[in-house]
């Protein structure tokens, strides 16, 4: 079992797209349209952030939970590049790369939940406390 969300794979995963987004959004033709690169950004930063904040949480079930919400943001990540594409503030490449880590990540996420919805592990805190 994991002592820190850092060791979980999907969570590896999910900062290979937090990086790969934030290179493009913090390009100054992409910041210029402010609403657009803080919508981003904000969802961005939610799927790395709702891993953390899920792992502390007690039972599986709990984190599960969290897991989709991160899963969610991907989804919001990839329909505002894809806007952003459509204003030509991302490239082809761009997107199609994005798109095919959002992919990978996203069915990581899928398995992941039915796995912690499935677990019935209710004492995730004091695990790790015990086993630290």
């Amino acid at each position: 079992m994991a002592k820190k969300v850092e060791e979980l794979p999907v969570f590896g995963r999910a900062q290979a797209f937090w990086l790969a987004v934030n290179a493009i959004i913090e390009r100054p033709q992409v910041r210029r349209y402010r609403r657009r690169y803080e919508q981003i950004s904000e969802a961005n930063d939610s799927i790395t952030s709702n891993l953390r904040e899920g792992f502390e949480l007690p039972s599986d079930a709990a984190f599960a939970n969290f897991v989709a919400y991160s899963k969610g943001s991907v989804g919001e990540v990839i329909m505002r590049l894809h806007s952003a594409h459509q204003k030509r503030l991302v490239t082809d490449q761009e997107l199609a790369e994005c798109v095919r880590m959002a992919d990978e990540l996203g069915r990581m996420m899928g398995g992941f939940i039915k796995y912690l919805r499935r677990s019935g592990f209710k004492d995730r805190g004091s695990y790790r406390s015990r086993n630290q």
